[in-house]
């Protein structure tokens, strides 16, 4: 589905804080929220638009979106630059006097205004964020009711954002969990997972809950999601989180063989390197010095370009294979962490 105008701007401002060179105009990448009203108006008039606060709030009674007000000023004009400007200075007074119009691009919008002060770690708690996400289940909850589909009402709602929101939603109860808020990570999982599209992502958080009390339960878990999942719907990010969780909190016994399938989906040196890494971890958390000096060894043979393509018919692939299947002194019913 495509992008909304506000979603739009608000992906070009990230991209922006990302890269400070993109060749934008600063009214694209401006933060309209540190704007005070009476700019907001200025700047308005400066277009032709003559605006007071009460006459905004008079005609903001006959709509029930910023996008439909905005519509009757935009009408005005055909150059797409004088839109947007008039768009984004609505939108913002909308934002700021009509709260209770809560339509899904304002709600999107806070929605990624939280997100990214979270991500740039500008939040002293995450209270307010945890807030919009409990309001983002109830949305989509309340649309679920009135007969919608799950996936449909989800990219919907989601195309009114700039972030990611399935990734964002996975990313945010991963650190829950991390943080050991099992209780709340659970809620989430639970709240969230007919709406996910990639449904490997939640699949994995589960067996992450599912191991703080049976790990041979969240083994059966993993087991079974890579063998439903082709190699084709695998990804270097989602093996490589399966294998970091492997190492720390979940059974060894099924790192090896999807540390093999994760060998197959290397793209860059960057890649083995960060497999390599992992192994190390692997093999120190198991006490076997011989098999961690070894990839040590390999590790710090890599002296090539990060970004360099990775050669599946690199020796030193076949190298880390044979120490993979190098048998380890116990049974793999006792490689549990």
């Amino acid at each position: 589905m495509e992008m909304e105008r506000r979603a739009l701007y608000n992906l070009l401002l990230m991209n922006y804080f990302r890269d400070d060179t993109l060749d934008v105009e600063k009214w694209q990448v401006e933060d309209y929220r540190a704007l005070d009203t009476e700019e907001i108006l200025l700047r308005l008039d400066n277009l032709d638009i003559a605006l007071e606060i009460d006459n905004f709030l008079v005609l903001s009674n006959k709509y029930d979106t910023p996008e439909d007000l905005a519509d009757i000023f935009i009408d005005t004009t055909e150059e797409i630059v004088i839109q947007d400007q008039i768009y984004l200075l609505v939108f913002e007074l909308w934002r700021r006097f009509i709260p209770e119009k809560l339509s899904f691009s304002v709600f999107c919008d806070e929605l990624d205004h939280s997100i990214n002060s979270y991500d740039r770690g500008d939040v002293e708690n995450t209270e307010h964020l945890e807030d919009l996400i409990a309001n983002l289940q109830i949305i989509l909850d309340e649309n679920i009711d009135e007969g919608g589909k799950p996936s449909e009402i989800f990219t919907a709602l989601t195309a009114n954002c700039a972030n990611d929101i399935e990734s964002f939603l996975y990313d945010f109860i991963s650190e829950e969990l991390d943080n050991n808020n099992t209780s709340y990570a659970s809620e989430l999982v639970e709240g969230f997972t007919e709406y996910i599209s990639d449904a490997k992502w939640f699949t994995f958080l589960q067996a992450r809950l599912v191991a703080r009390y049976d790990f041979d339960e969240s083994a059966e878990i993993i087991s079974s999601l890579f063998a439903k999942t082709s190699k084709t719907s695998l990804n270097l990010e989602f093996c490589f989180d399966v294998l970091s969780f492997l190492v720390q909190d979940g059974t060894h016994k099924l790192f090896v063989p999807i540390a093999k399938k994760t060998l197959c989906l290397l793209n860059t040196e960057d890649d083995f390197r960060e497999l390599l890494e992992i192994c190390i971890e692997y093999f120190s958390y198991l006490d076997s010095d011989e098999h961690e000096r070894a990839i040590q060894t390999i590790l710090d043979q890599r002296l090539g370009d990060i970004a360099a393509a990775f050669d599946q018919e690199d020796p030193a692939k076949h190298a880390l294979v044979n120490l993979l299947d190098f048998p380890l002194f116990f049974s793999p019913e006792e490689s549990k962490s």
